[in-house]
């Protein structure tokens, strides 16, 4: 159950680019790291560049960062799937809406089962449950 927040810098995105950024964000995570779509969130929003700044100066509307939030159950994935990860969406957003800068950031936060989960149950408890199944 990944939650993804894709924040980019530059002009709006389409709604067609922001549905393709979803649609392949699903397919990667899916891919690389095991993770089940029907409960992948992806949220994807762009900023005016004179918000966003490198090494203290605004960014211009040529060149576009971003930053890439992944929040997953801590333990689920190896360093070799997070490290994929890291690769293929960054040049998933260089190939698809870039040039991207270079201080661009994919982060993937692992959070233990008892914190956090969906439809009202935790991570750990569907863990336990399974178990015993």
């Amino acid at each position: 159950m990944p939650v993804i927040a894709i924040a980019l810098s530059g002009r709006q995105l389409s709604l067609l680019q922001q549905q393709e950024l979803q649609r392949t964000t699903t397919r990667l995570i899916e891919e690389i790291m095991g993770k089940r779509p029907s409960v992948t969130a992806v949220m994807v929003q762009s900023l005016p560049s004179a918000n966003w700044a490198i090494g203290g100066e605004a960014l211009n509307d040529h060149l576009r960062a971003a930053q890439v939030d992944i929040t997953i159950t801590a333990g689920t994935n190896t360093a070799e799937e997070k490290a994929g990860m890291i690769d293929a969406i960054h040049q998933m957003l260089n190939d698809r809406v870039g040039p991207l800068a270079e201080a661009s950031y994919v982060v993937i936060h692992e959070v233990a089962a008892d914190a956090w989960g969906y439809a009202g149950r935790t991570q750990q408890s569907r863990q336990q449950m399974r178990q015993l199944i």
